[in-house]
């Protein structure tokens, strides 16, 4: 089908403007996606030029569009976060931090009374949230609406859950019966924080670099 209409630069700047307003934090990506998506089947459709009547008419399309580009920024930081933490399995430095986290709370549940065990497991993976969450804060207006500012840190909230659920007594008491158990639980625990701290610090970089014109 050939272009009935061919956008102008004036409206081109009006739908930038007009997506920025309505939906705040939309990311570049989903943003230009949608935006090349839009002039295409606009410039295929209309009838007589009109973007507004043309942006009034889609607006449920353009919802789902932006809801959709918000639930991938989310899957995309749970993929690299998990990626992360299965390289600690897999690089040499990375594995000797996995194989001393083993060693050491299996050590700790063989030789320790369970109140101390217990405080230990509770103690250093908030310890790793609170840096996490410290870290990743971004308090730049220009930049807190973002979806990759708003979702970031997220998966960090995993191993804190988990610590929560170790609080209930009879888990708790179920675990520390079996030092293997334990060890494998508490490990998943502070592994799983520190590839979530590893992401959030990586990711942290890449939107103030990538936004560093919106803070001048």
């Amino acid at each position: 089908m050939e272009k009935r209409y061919e956008i102008t630069e004036k409206q081109l700047t009006f739908l930038n403007d007009y997506l920025l307003k309505k939906h705040q934090g939309i990311s570049n990506e989903t943003r230009i996606e949608l935006v090349d998506h839009l002039v295409y089947d606009f410039e295929k459709t209309t009838e007589n030029g009109n973007l507004s009547q043309y942006l009034s008419n889609h607006l449920v399309f353009i919802s789902k569009f932006v809801s959709k580009g918000t639930s991938q920024m989310k899957k995309t930081y749970k993929k690299e976060t998990w990626n992360q933490f299965f390289k600690f399995f897999t690089e040499p430095k990375l594995l000797l931090v996995s194989i001393s986290s083993l060693l050491f709370f299996y050590f700790l549940n063989e030789n320790l009374d369970d109140k101390i065990v217990y405080l230990v497991t509770i103690i250093l993976p908030t310890i790793i949230f609170g840096y996490s969450a410290f870290k990743g804060m971004i308090k730049k207006k220009e930049l807190k609406n973002l979806d990759e500012v708003k979702f970031l840190g997220t998966e960090i909230w995993l191993p804190f859950t988990m610590i929560q659920l170790l609080g209930i007594t009879e888990l708790s008491h179920s675990i520390l019966q079996y030092s293997w158990l334990y060890s494998l639980v508490s490990s998943f625990i502070i592994i799983y924080s520190l590839a979530a701290l590893i992401i959030v610090l990586k990711h942290k970089k890449i939107i103030l670099e990538k936004h560093k014109h919106l803070l001048k």
